[in-house]
């Protein structure tokens, strides 16, 4: 995990505003066949205690912008009841960035 410099429309509250996930694609087993990244344990432990911070419910979900290479897009990071966090890979983003599964990417987040 690498914390970069300031640069989120939005501060989380520990102060942190963007961050960079690192891992290979795969490929969700089901409808839709979504691909997606694990975010790391230790930093997925940081943004759920955000998420939890900011929200009155129990839902820990971290809207982002993410970008990899020159692509940009707004998604959802979604908790997993395992620990870690999702980062799914639209369909647009993957063909415009020559993305498949089993690829290693570097995503930077920003909250939003």
């Amino acid at each position: 995990m690498q914390e970069t410099a300031p640069c989120g429309p939005r501060p989380a509250s520990n102060g942190m505003k963007s961050f960079e996930v690192k891992g290979k694609v795969w490929r969700y087993p089901g409808i839709g066949g979504w691909y997606c990244l694990y975010v790391p344990l230790p930093l997925s432990r940081r943004l759920r205690d955000i998420a939890r911070s900011k929200k009155k419910t129990g839902v820990a979900f971290v809207r982002v912008k993410a970008t990899v290479g020159k692509t940009s897009w707004n998604t959802t990071l979604f908790p997993t009841k395992d620990g870690p966090y999702l980062l799914a890979i639209k369909a647009d983003v993957r063909h415009k960035e020559g993305i498949a599964e089993g690829d290693l990417v570097k995503i930077k987040c920003v909250f939003i």
